[in-house]
């Protein structure tokens, strides 16, 4: 049944999720179709909200779950769920402890058989529920395609293939792995156990690293499925350098743990040749930031002392070439 004629209109915008739907008819092609259980984490962004919950609820799945957890908005969130709350499975604004709590709540509330989380500042491509159930084979996950986009800069277009999410590749960072485009067995999401709620940026693939191990199997789709929008605001932007400690512990604890000690190779070699270095360098940018040249150089150039292996990683003369000179 067709759902644009009787969502509230919103006549400042055109185009995907404000006038145009997926048609209905396309799930004709078959008779049963499984529940997709879908969870939006949200707290103050009312600017991108209503887009993300139009994008879900135009794909006219016939069988959606959809949750929003807002953490107690004080922007115009409310208003929005109110103003959807006739199409939305189940809503709740109150003060929860970030966004890895958020996604843990909804879950538990959740009864579908394919699951994800879709953040408010992000939306579905059309047609992108439609490719993921069809797609889907029960114990495995759908792996597709993410466009990331800049929110001042609409010429900017990059697309990510989510890939080799093996839990070698996984494990040694030699994957691509972009989460929205990544769809799971809600049965499989719940045996892996919460996300953890002490990790603020890195509690996606922290949780991976545990779900791929147990759940290998992974069937990839050539489709874009979301939508990523950068911004300046966006947690990907603003915490990613500074929350690098997160992944790095958590590879410690992995080196110890017995479930994965046929991995120990990966997990060193991540830990060597990205992680390590990945923070060393963004410390070194960070300290310093508008000294002169040839201060940037000589310090850049003293890294190597102190850390010698810096000379065998790809992310030593990238940022050679990109900021220091």
């Amino acid at each position: 049944m067709s759902l644009l004629a009787q969502l509230p209109q919103v006549s400042s915008k055109k185009g995907w999720a404000w006038t145009k739907e997926v048609d209905p008819r396309i799930y004709d092609t078959q008779k049963h179709w499984p529940k997709i259980s879908i969870v939006t984490p949200s707290y103050n962004q009312g600017v991108f909200l209503e887009e993300t919950i139009r994008s879900i609820l135009l794909q006219n799945y016939p069988n959606l779950e959809y949750i929003v957890i807002d953490g107690g908005s004080t922007d115009d969130s409310v208003d929005i769920l109110k103003k959807y709350d006739k199409w939305i499975t189940s809503w709740v604004s109150e003060k929860d402890n970030g966004q890895a709590n958020a996604i843990n709540k909804g879950i538990t509330l959740c009864t579908g058989t394919i699951f994800n989380w879709i953040n408010s500042d992000d939306y579905l491509a059309p047609m992108s529920l439609f490719y993921i159930a069809r797609a889907f084979v029960k114990g495995g996950s759908v792996a597709g395609k993410v466009h990331n986009f800049y929110q001042d800069n609409p010429g900017f277009k990059d697309i990510i293939q989510n890939s080799d999410l093996d839990i070698n590749n996984f494990l040694s960072l030699r994957d691509t792995f972009h989460q929205p485009g990544v769809w799971c067995d809600l049965d499989n999401i719940r045996q892996t156990g919460k996300f953890s709620e002490s990790s603020s940026y890195y509690f996606d693939r922290i949780f991976f690293t545990k779900y791929f191990l147990q759940f290998p199997q992974v069937i990839y789709n050539q489709n874009v499925f979301v939508h990523f929008r950068y911004h300046a605001s966006s947690k990907t932007i603003v915490i990613r350098d500074s929350k690098a400690d997160e992944l790095i512990s958590h590879y410690y604890r992995l080196i110890d743990d017995p479930a994965y000690r046929n991995y120990k190779k990966e997990l060193q070699w991540a830990l060597d040749y990205q992680l390590l270095p990945e923070k060393r360098i963004s410390q070194w940018e960070f300290d310093n930031i508008g000294k002169r040249l040839h201060n940037r150089l000589s310090s850049y150039a003293a890294l190597l002392v102190r850390y010698p292996g810096l000379l065998r990683t790809r992310h030593y003369f990238t940022k050679l070439k990109r900021s220091v000179i």
